[in-house]
């Protein structure tokens, strides 16, 4: 990395009437390279936009005393504040200073394109340590899916795609992490690519980021990279000729998926040599680190498994998933045909014995699950936080946390994640014991954190422990063809609009007082209750960003209050329907339509807060194997729409009002 030296021992970076005075000094004949030197300028740059009474004098200084992580001491003189930051290296002093602007100084890193900046900073004496809760903390950027930065990494030349990519190593930074990985599309013009590729590498390492790409031996499934085209001949040609062209940039890791995708073979027991040799290239002649990834599919699930056959070499990590907002430990997380996650723990615990494992969970699904319905669901932030407290100690080497797409309000989720992975000696808020203390923290209001509290326990209580997030969902892409193509993605509720129609007519009427449909209209009339609470006390807020930030949470809960209301009308039409009570039925449509209608009017509220104005919520022409943003299904409420049509015309099938393209997101002409 570059190499910057200060010659001054006081470096003045912000010294104006506008902004706060800050000094900064790095203690000790010390060449300070560039994450260090990106922090201090960041972070004179963030200072100069808020006010402070007194200058503050910042004393940086590297001290090997210092196990891992770093210190912040604050402290008041005659004049001026006196800010010490000391760090076991350069990049964890980095931290620090980071630290200090979220953690005391009152900054709010919340996303790569917001950053809540206070009027002004208020402090008081105060020290504390931070240390890193694992050794690598960071983000995989699922671009399978056609999120936010999709087509900039896979476009890098285009008009502000730098930017942006830069802006989110910021963010990671700027939050405490240091990994940063996204998954690369065959799509690419691989050659051209690589020589952009080349710019993202070097601008992450120069945050101070490892950086990595996910590939496939051989995935057919959402335009995956495969390095080998199955049935073209000469395999290792094609993962030497690719290699290649790949680390035309230094990549410091490359994950490997060796299966042709979720629930299809796992090409261990067909090509082990070849997946060896793939291996070994990497690690060897290239000099990175491999990991290969897992799916949250029991082997006996899957047409060929490997059992326990081993393709890696004793430097190979492992990437542990899990799925949606279940924790490791759950006794209930009903997602691809399971009970629980239980088994990942295992096999976590297992091989953490003898590799570098990362646990790899996810802060959102998108696919007809949260965001493009939209649902949001608080309970990430539970299984996200009880998962950390698992693991924590158990010495597992890394956390990369699965990410797919910010918008409506998922953005918190990533936001208190990277929180989550540095503890620390003192607490700096009131309370950081429980998951739903982000909202105090991020607010630093008692009465709004106390409503979002009292939205967050609701779902707990309703979507969780009831069992109704389940209902929350839209139908998942291959979860209405026939047997046996219709395997469980989602979890799968016990009363559809398909199974109630095909009851009989006595069967039909007693529906209608289901326990689970009543829940749903008591959650969504509980909800609402707290929501319009929340609208009360915005008044109150005098930042103009955090009332934003409280009204784009609060109409994300809003939406998802409605989607319950919307499910409980439709299965209750739909036993009425079932029990020929045609006026019963017509009655419940309506108040479905008239729920849909305000649902869409928020959607469309939303959409200002949206801080993304390409490839989210429109359709084009993507590297994805979809054809338009990860909102556009949000943007019309497309599968509300669907629904209330399929009802109505008695239509359950795939094929039905589809979104979806199932021949290019199965993607079976990838094999030749």
């Amino acid at each position: 990395m570059k190499k910057i030296l200060f010659f001054l021992m006081f470096l003045i970076l912000a010294n104006t009437s506008f902004g706060a005075e800050a000094f900064f000094r790095v203690e000790g004949n010390l060449t300070v390279i560039s994450p260090l030197a990106n922090a201090i300028s960041d972070s004179a740059d963030l200072l100069e936009k808020t006010k402070s009474e007194s200058p503050l004098i910042f004393s940086l200084k590297v001290n090997r005393n210092i196990n891992n992580g770093f210190k912040v001491s604050v402290m008041k003189t005659n004049s001026y504040w006196k800010i010490k930051i000391s760090g076991s290296t350069q990049q964890n002093i980095a931290y620090g200073l980071y630290s200090f602007l979220q953690d005391v100084a009152g900054f709010r890193f919340v996303h790569p394109e917001q950053t809540v900046i206070p009027s002004g900073i208020s402090l008081k004496n105060i020290s504390y340590n931070k240390y890193p809760n694992f050794a690598n903390r960071g983000f995989h950027l699922h671009t399978l899916h056609p999120t936010e930065l999709t087509e900039y990494l896979h476009a890098p030349w285009e008009a502000e795609a730098m930017e942006k990519i830069g802006n989110y190593f910021k963010w990671l930074v700027r939050n405490g992490q240091n990994v940063f990985q996204f998954y690369l599309l065959r799509s690419v013009n691989l050659k051209k690519w690589s020589e952009y590729a080349l710019e993202i590498v070097k601008k992450a390492h120069k945050y101070g980021l490892k950086v990595g790409i996910m590939t496939s031996f051989s995935m057919i499934q959402q335009n995956a990279f495969q390095f080998v085209t199955l049935f073209k001949n000469n395999h290792k040609k094609q993962i030497d000729e690719k290699l290649a062209i790949l680390f035309n940039s230094d990549w410091d890791f490359v994950t490997i998926d060796t299966t042709m995708g979720e629930f299809l073979p796992d090409l261990r027991i067909t090509h082990r040599q070849e997946i060896q040799y793939l291996i070994n290239k990497i690690e060897k002649d290239y000099s990175a680190k491999v990991f290969l990834s897992t799916h949250v599919i029991k082997d006996e699930k899957r047409i060929l498994h490997d059992g326990d056959k081993n393709v890696m070499s004793g430097d190979t990590g492992i990437l542990i998933h899990t799925v949606m907002c279940y924790a490791l430990t759950d006794d209930y997380a009903p997602a691809y045909e399971n009970k629980n996650f239980q088994f990942m723990y295992n096999k976590l615990m297992r091989y953490s014995r003898e590799r570098d494992v990362w646990f790899w969970p996810e802060s959102s699904y998108w696919v007809a699950f949260d965001n493009s319905v939209p649902n949001l669901f608080l309970s990430y932030l539970t299984s996200r936080w009880d998962d950390i407290i698992l693991l924590k100690n158990k010495g597992i080497a890394g956390h990369l946390t699965f990410s797919s797409g910010w918008e409506w309000g998922y953005w918190l989720i990533d936001w208190a994640v990277a929180r989550w992975s540095w503890s620390g000696d003192a607490t700096l808020v009131k309370s950081e014991e429980d998951p739903s203390d982000i909202f105090l923290f991020l607010f630093r209001d008692i009465r709004i954190s106390h409503l979002f509290k009292k939205a967050f326990d609701l779902q707990m209580d309703f979507l969780i422990d009831e069992k109704l997030l389940e209902y929350m969902p839209a139908a998942a892409p291959f979860s209405e063809l026939p047997p046996p193509f219709n395997r469980g993605f989602q979890p799968r509720p016990e009363l559809t609009m398909k199974k109630i129609l095909n009851l009989k007519r006595s069967e039909a009427i007693r529906v209608i007082d289901n326990k689970k449909l009543t829940q749903l209209k008591a959650f969504s009339d509980k909800s609402i209750n707290i929501s319009e609470s929340i609208d009360l006390e915005i008044k109150n807020i005098k930042s103009k960003d955090f009332m934003d930030l409280i009204d784009e949470l609060n109409n994300a809960l809003k939406v998802t209050a409605l989607r319950a209301k919307f499910k409980y009308l439709l299965l209750t039409a739909s036993a009425y329907k079932s029990s020929g009570n045609i006026k019963g039925y017509n009655a419940k449509m309506v108040k479905a339509s008239s729920v849909y209608q305000t649902a869409l009017k928020l959607v469309k509220e939303q959409e200002r807060y949206y801080r993304y104005d390409r490839y989210i919520s429109d359709r084009f022409d993507s590297f994805t194997s979809y054809d338009f943003g990860y909102l556009y299904p949000a943007s019309e409420l497309f599968f509300w729409k669907r629904e209330m049509e399929q009802l109505k015309q008695e239509q359950f099938g795939a094929f039905f009002i589809k979104i979806w393209d199932f021949e290019n997101i199965l993607g079976l002409s990838s094999l030749f």
